[in-house]
C-alpha cells in the first residue's frame, strides 16, 4: 500500500520586509500590505498543519489496514498449516512471509509515525514562526502609527501656531493701513476745503471791487456833471437840469447793476458754501465707508461740528445806497 502524498508546508521568508521611507516614518500602505501577507501565510500554516494532521491520520489508518490484513493472512496460514495436505516446506514458507510482511508493516508504521511526527514539528515551527514575525509588524506598525499620530499633533500646533502669528500681523497691518487711509482722507478734505475758501473769498473780493469802481465811477460823472450845471448860465438852466436829471438817471443805473453784479457774486458765494458742504458730506461718508467699526455718537459729531464751523455764514445783502 503506498502512503498518500503530502503537501510540504511553505517556510516563511527569512528576509525581513524591507519598507519605503515616508514623511517620518514608513510607508502605510506598505505595511498594511505587508501585514496582509502575514495574515495570508498564517492562514496558509493553518492549513498546512490541518493537512499533516488529516495526512498523519490517513497513514494511521492505513496501518489500521495493513494490520487487519496481515490478521487475516496469519489465520489463512494457519488454516493452510492445520490442513492435512500442509508439508513442512510450505509451513516454512508462510512463515517467512509471515516475518517480511510484519517487518514491512514495522517498517511502514515507523515511517508514518516519523512523518507525521516531522510534519506535524514543521508545522508547529512555521506557525510559530509566522506568529512572530505577524505580532513584531503589527508591534511595529502599532509603534509606527503613534509616532506619526504624535508627528502629527506637533505639526499641526506648530501650524497653528504661525496661523495664529500671521493672522495678528495682518490684523496689525490692517489697522495701520486704515489709519494711513483715514489720515490722507482728511488731509485731502482740508486741502479741498482750504481752496475751495480761497476761491469763493478772491471771486467775492473781485465782485466787490468792481462793484465800488462803478459806484466810484457813477459818483464822479453825477458830481462833474452837477458842478457843470452849477457853472451854467441862467438860460441853460433848464437844458442842464435835464441833462443832470439824464447823467442821474444814468447813475442809478450804474448803480442798479453794481448792486446786481454784487448780489450775483453773493448767490456764487452761497453756491460755493452748498457745494463746500456736499463736499464735506461725501467726505464723511467715504471715512465712515473706510472704519471698521460704527463711530459713537460723539466722534459722528465732531466732522458736523467741524463742517457747521466751515460752512461761511449768510451774507447780507446791502440797502440801496443814496446817489
Amino acid at each position: 500500500m503506498v502512503a498518500p502524498e503530502k503537501t510540504a508546508p511553505q517556510a516563511p521568508s527569512a528576509k525581513s520586509p524591507q519598507f519605503a521611507g515616508a514623511v517620518r516614518g514608513y510607508d502605510k500602505r506598505q505595511v498594511d500590505e505587508r501585514l496582509a501577507e502575514l495574515s495570508t501565510e498564517l492562514k496558509q500554516t493553518s492549513r498546512n498543519r490541518d493537512e499533516a494532521v488529516a495526512t498523519a491520520g490517513e497513514l494511521t489508518k492505513a496501518l489500521g489496514h495493513a494490520q487487519k490484513e496481515l490478521d487475516e493472512t496469519k489465520a489463512a496460514l494457519v488454516r493452510m498449516s492445520a490442513s492435512p495436505s500442509g508439508a513442512g516446506a510450505m509451513a516454512e514458507r508462510v512463515r517467512m512471509m509471515m516475518q517480511l510482511a510484519e517487518e514491512e508493516i514495522a517498517d511502514l508504521k515507523a515511517a508514518a509515525e516519523a512523518d507525521a511526527k516531522s510534519t506535524r514539528a514543521e508545522a508547529d515551527r512555521y506557525a510559530h514562526e509566522t506568529q512572530r514575525a505577524s505580532d513584531k509588524a503589527a508591534k511595529d506598525a502599532q509603534a509606527e502609527r503613534e509616532k506619526l499620530a504624535a508627528d502629527a499633533k506637533a505639526e499641526i500646533e506648530r501650524l497653528n501656531s504661525e496661523a495664529a502669528q500671521k493672522r495678528k500681523e495682518l490684523d496689525m497691518e490692517s489697522v495701520r493701513t486704515r489709519a494711513a487711509a483715514d489720515k490722507k482722507a482728511e488731509e485731502a478734505s482740508a486741502a479741498r476745503r482750504a481752496e475751495a475758501k480761497k476761491a469763493s473769498a478772491d471771486k467775492i473780493a473781485e465782485a466787490d471791487r468792481i462793484s465800488a469802481a462803478k459806484r466810484s465811477e457813477a459818483e464822479r460823472l453825477s458830481a462833474e456833471k452837477i458842478a457843470k450845471s452849477e457853472k451854467s448860465s441862467a438860460e441853460d438852466i433848464a437844458a442842464k437840469q435835464e441833462q443832470a436829471a439824464e447823467a442821474l438817471t444814468d447813475a442809478k443805473t450804474q448803480q442798479a447793476e453794481a448792486q446786481q453784479a454784487r448780489k450775483l457774486a453773493l448767490e456764487l458765494r452761497s453756491k460755493v458754501a452748498e457745494r463746500l458742504s456736499a463736499t464735506d458730506v461725501a467726505v464723511q461718508e467715504a471715512i465712515k465707508l473706510l472704519a471698521p467699526a460704527p463711530e459713537t455718537p460723539a466722534v459722528a459729531a465732531a466732522p458736523k461740528a467741524a463742517e457747521a464751523s466751515d460752512k461761511p455764514a449768510p451774507a447780507k445783502t446791502n440797502g440801496p445806497r443814496p446817489s
